[in-house]
């Protein structure tokens, strides 16, 4: 085998680190995701418990992405929902309609009329949105980055993306795949589940969650380079930061309508807003 090696010479006088060069794209977001580092080369996990709202936010922050940056084109890879099913989620939010009545088909006329428009007024951004079909798998979703020429890749969730019969190993070789499709130009937004913890009284529970976590294999939290776990509880939610490779961890506070399909931000306060016996910033009801 012959290795494979390049000294820091010349990586300096390289392209990629000449002050004159222009820098690699960042999509920046908006409030209340403008501390989200998404970018070709970068690998982004997002965490949370089952139902907690890990693929609106997936979608609803790729959407807003392709939405700001006109020549960008994502290829999200879900594999428990049909694309109609996401399409719903995003055309919810777009139309301002309850994402069931959408997806069931319940709409009243002039709802059915308000969906129509917000479609036509945003055809652009839907171009620029491909659903993989079967197989989910990093050679079905490269062909598809290739193809739909798209800087923007979803992996929604990691647990159940590719065949591996043995789970640690099928995650193992997916996250070194991301990481390959990353240094090839995309950035890679994955999605996983987390495992329960133990608390002090030996139950499991998702409460104390952080960096190990997230469920399967260590190399989900080693091979990404910021990962944030979702804790949701009634309309409001904080997307903790665990990881930051390249910056602070910072939390980012969200409120979310469920309804709606909408995350918006938030203040650190809602969740002590909501415990029991409390009303508004925490004053006795």
């Amino acid at each position: 085998m012959t290795a494979r090696f390049v000294t820091a010479a010349a990586v300096a006088r390289s392209a990629a680190f000449d002050p004159d060069e222009p820098a690699p794209p960042c999509y920046r977001l908006d409030p209340p995701f403008d501390s989200l580092d998404i970018r070709p080369g970068r690998v982004l996990l997002f965490g949370a418990p089952p139902g907690a709202g890990k693929t609106a936010l997936a979608v609803q922050v790729v959407a807003t992405i392709v939405q700001k940056y006109p020549e960008v084109r994502a290829a999200v890879g879900n594999v428990e929902m049909t694309p109609a099913d996401l399409l719903a989620k995003i055309s919810a939010r777009l139309a301002g309609l309850p994402v069931e009545r959408v997806a069931d088909k319940t709409l009243s006329a002039p709802e059915k009329l308000k969906l129509r428009k917000a479609l036509a007024a945003n055809e652009s951004l839907l171009e620029r949105i491909a659903f993989l079909d079967a197989p989910y798998s990093l050679d079905n979703l490269a062909g598809v980055l290739t193809d739909f020429k798209a800087t923007i890749a979803v992996v929604d969730y990691v647990q159940r993306f590719g065949s591996a019969k043995d789970l640690r190993e099928s995650l193992d070789g997916l996250m070194s795949g991301l990481r390959r499709i990353a240094s090839a130009g995309a950035a890679v937004i994955a999605v996983s589940s987390i495992a329960r913890q133990k608390n002090d009284k030996g139950q499991s529970a998702y409460a104390g969650l952080g960096l190990a976590s997230f469920r399967g294999s260590a190399e989900l939290e080693f091979g990404c380079d910021s990962a944030y776990i979702l804790d949701a509880g009634e309309g409001f939610a904080t997307l903790r930061c665990v990881k930051n490779r390249y910056g602070k961890p910072t939390d980012i506070n969200l409120r979310f309508s469920g309804e709606f399909q909408r995350y918006y931000a938030g203040d650190a306060l809602d969740a002590f807003d909501a415990a029991p016996g409390k009303s508004a910033r925490g004053k006795r009801a």
